[in-house]
């Protein structure tokens, strides 16, 4: 993908799609930098992506909630990297719920972990990335972007958010060499989805197991995505071969959308 020598700052990337997008660009010879909540997984995390691919690879644990912290991480990537080419902007989700369930915190926490953070994150790789005439801006937001999904209304609306920033900045950086992309999965396997299916499950008492039987019948592909299908896409769409497209944003979710019912 030519990406050998490139910069990439991939967020929320201990585990799950984030895990997987950083250990592509890393295989590719780019020098990643991660970030995540977790304090005890991150840094295993880091070393087994670079000693199984010989890439540089920093971390710095960050919470998304606390401006100050997503701050420092900006400033830490640019720092030991020496700059960011790539900002994979990515974030675990706030809590599902009812509408009414929702009290004024919720809704705060939730500006702040999804679209604040992506805004903070974008001020601060934008000027380098002007400066280089080349960058890639990539947020991974939902398939509820595209329709919205029952009981996520916090993350309904501040990942719509997300796609909307990635949207109005398109033309603005596009005569710097830099490209916007949203990528909007469903139904990938990872802690996340199980974390939402489970309490779909408490709500209709039902099992776990029964929901996610259920959920693979509305995926046409007949199966569950994977991190690598993610982070395939998010590699092409870093590259220089997607030079020409920009401002798009792409459903990976196996057909779900096209068929599903809300």
């Amino acid at each position: 993908m030519g990406l050998k020598g490139k910069k990439a700052l991939v967020t929320a990337s201990s585990s799950g799609i984030g895990r997987g997008i950083a250990e592509r660009f890393a295989k590719e010879g780019a020098t990643v930098f991660l970030s995540g909540i977790e304090t005890d997984l991150l840094p295993r995390t880091a070393y087994e992506i670079a000693s199984k691919t010989g890439a540089k690879v920093y971390y710095l644990p960050s919470d998304f909630t606390d401006a100050s912290s997503v701050e420092e991480l900006a400033n830490r990537a640019i720092a030991d990297m020496g700059g960011i080419d790539i900002l994979v902007y990515n974030t675990g989700g706030p809590k599902p719920g009812r509408f009414l369930e929702l009290n004024s915190s919720d809704w705060e926490v939730a500006y702040r972990l999804i679209l604040d953070a992506a805004i903070r994150l974008t001020k601060a790789v934008l000027p380098g990335m002007q400066e280089k005439r080349w960058g890639r801006l990539i947020y991974m937001t939902s398939s509820s972007v595209i329709r919205p999904l029952p009981n996520l209304h916090l993350s309904n609306v501040m990942r719509a958010g997300v796609k909307a920033l990635a949207e109005s900045l398109a033309c603005e950086v596009a005569p710097y060499g830099i490209t916007t992309h949203v990528i909007s999965p469903a139904h990938i396997d990872t802690d996340r989805i199980r974390q939402i299916a489970q309490f779909r499950a408490n709500e209709a008492g039902l099992s776990l197991e029964e929901v996610l039987k259920e959920d693979l019948k509305n995926i046409p592909v007949g199966r569950f995505g994977t991190p690598d299908d993610i982070a395939s896409l998010v590699a092409f769409l870093a590259s220089e071969q997607s030079s020409f497209m920009t401002g798009q944003t792409h459903v990976i979710d196996g057909g779900f959308t096209l068929v599903s019912p809300l």
